[in-house]
């Protein structure tokens, strides 16, 4: 076989040069001889006047919302620059701008160094989909909240009410069992007891309201399906920002009792069809993250996602 030289020469050095920045010229704009630069000095520019513009939008973001900037550690400053010097989303450079000026709120307490890495591993459509869904639960507590304070402001006039109502009903029914029972005192008698039964029920509801109010509450949000691609949801879970669940249940049970007389015992089978369904869900952490990167104003602090969502659980 015969050895092949590599040719080092200027000539061939320049020629490989010229065609990198050929084809460079293409990815980078503006190109490489509008500026006269060097590619390494047209990339750290252009880097430069991203982190420039991202900077400058934070303090626009600071001084709207009136937030008093305070000083945050290097370590969590350097990736947040690094991360953001290179995107080049006009949505996503917002809320780069958003979280560092709601890292250096002097009111907030945010010293979580991975959400700059997380911000940089997504893509526009995945963080959507992500804002919209925690704008979903947002929206979903701060309903169920309300239905908390009316349910407890208004439970004891409810419950008063419910049993006068019985109350009468059973005096009604009474009489009616004290008269002569005909075919019209029958039917009153079963449309007495028949309103009996729907009082109760009513009442069991409104005991156990606030449970299952309190329930509703804690629930995760679930990623609608269809929403993301299958990468882009493995790349979310990948970051912990959602978690895959599985809900197993079981189906119609079957039972068999053969009627064999030369055994001792009965023998009894079971057909259990065990089943699941598969939910994805925002995680805490993707609560956190989400809303770490939404816009905030004095009067709503940041604190962490299930406050800012509404969650009084008293």
């Amino acid at each position: 076989m015969d050895n092949k030289k590599i040719d080092i020469s200027s000539s061939a050095l320049e020629k490989g040069l010229e065609i990198a920045k050929n084809f460079l010229d293409k990815l980078i704009m503006p190109a490489i001889e509008e500026t006269g630069l060097l590619l390494k000095d047209q990339v750290s520019l252009w880097k430069f006047k991203n982190q420039v513009k991202m900077i400058n939008k934070a303090k626009s973001f600071c001084e709207k919302n009136n937030i008093s900037p305070k000083t945050i550690s290097l370590k969590l400053l350097c990736p947040l620059f690094d991360y953001s010097a290179i995107e080049d989303d006009e949505i996503l450079q917002d809320k780069w701008a958003i979280l560092l000026s709601n890292m250096v709120d002097s009111e907030q307490n945010i010293e979580n160094h991975v959400f700059p890495y997380i911000l940089s591993q997504l893509s526009t459509n995945e963080f959507l989909i992500l804002e919209k869904v925690f704008g979903e639960k947002q929206n979903r507590i701060k309903q169920l909240n309300y239905e908390l304070d009316e349910y407890r402001k208004n439970k004891p006039k409810f419950e008063e009410q419910i049993k006068t109502k019985l109350n009468d009903l059973k005096n009604e029914l009474e009489q009616l069992n004290n008269d002569k029972m005909s075919h019209g005192v029958f039917n009153e008698v079963w449309r007495v007891q028949k309103e009996q039964r729907k009082q109760e029920a009513e009442l069991h509801t409104l005991n156990y309201k606030e449970t299952t109010i309190l329930f509703s509450l804690k629930k995760p949000e679930i990623i609608p399906d269809f929403s993301l691609e299958e990468f882009e949801l493995s790349n979310l879970i990948r970051l912990g920002l959602v978690k895959e669940v599985k809900d197993f249940y079981t189906g119609t049970q079957r039972l068999e009792i053969p009627n064999e007389h030369d055994d001792d015992y009965l023998k009894v089978d079971f057909d259990i069809e065990v089943e699941s369904n598969v939910e994805n869900i925002l995680t805490e952490l993707g609560e956190l993250f989400i809303n770490a990167c939404q816009e905030k104003t004095k009067k709503q602090p940041l604190t962490n996602a299930i406050a800012n969502a509404g969650l009084r659980v008293r």
